[in-house]
């Protein structure tokens, strides 16, 4: 494996990561706007405000996406992580695709084993409380964690398809 592909290979995992941890903020920003609408002397300064911080974030997580993920022969160049190596290869003999695999049955278990605990929690308070849907604030929590859930099962069991997705979309020029 060339220094480079390690590269490749370390910022398409941390890419995949920092995009699917950035998934908690979906919830974080249906609570605000819900709570803008609620609010009867919110400013149009306010709501103007949170669409703008909303919007860089997403602007920057889908920035991190394409350069992490997509590109990550810009960052290798750019921070000129090639440099000062005394070999030019490492030798592994694990391909790229069984490494990138593996990384996304681990992201994939590591949202699992995040998001189970706290869907479970949150069913049992709903059981609990025995709460009709517009009455429970915290329904919203719960639908939440299953989809992340759902999600990291989707990344454990699809990991050939979205390496398959990645590497489509990645110039493979580079590698």
């Amino acid at each position: 494996m060339k220094i480079k592909t390690f590269w490749m290979l370390f910022f398409k995992i941390i890419g995949i990561w920092l995009i699917l941890s950035g998934l908690t903020l979906i919830p974080q920003f249906v609570t605000v706007f819900s709570f803008l609408g609620q609010q009867q002397n919110t400013g149009i300064a306010v709501i103007i405000f949170v669409i703008a911080i909303s919007l860089l974030t997403v602007v920057v997580y889908l920035i991190i996406l394409k350069l992490f993920v997509f590109n990550p022969g810009w960052i290798i160049n750019k921070l000129k992580l090639e440099r000062d190596f005394q070999e030019e290869k490492f030798d592994f003999n694990i391909a790229l695709d069984s490494v990138l695999k593996i990384a996304c049955i681990v992201v994939g278990a590591l949202i699992i084993v995040d998001a189970l605990p706290m869907m479970s929690k949150q069913l049992f308070t709903f059981i609990q409380q025995k709460n009709v849907f517009r009455e429970d604030p915290e329904f919203g929590w719960l639908i939440f964690y299953s989809v992340k859930t759902f999600i990291g099962y989707l990344l454990m069991s699809n990991s050939k398809y979205i390496v398959k997705f990645i590497h489509k979309k990645t110039d493979n020029s580079d590698i």
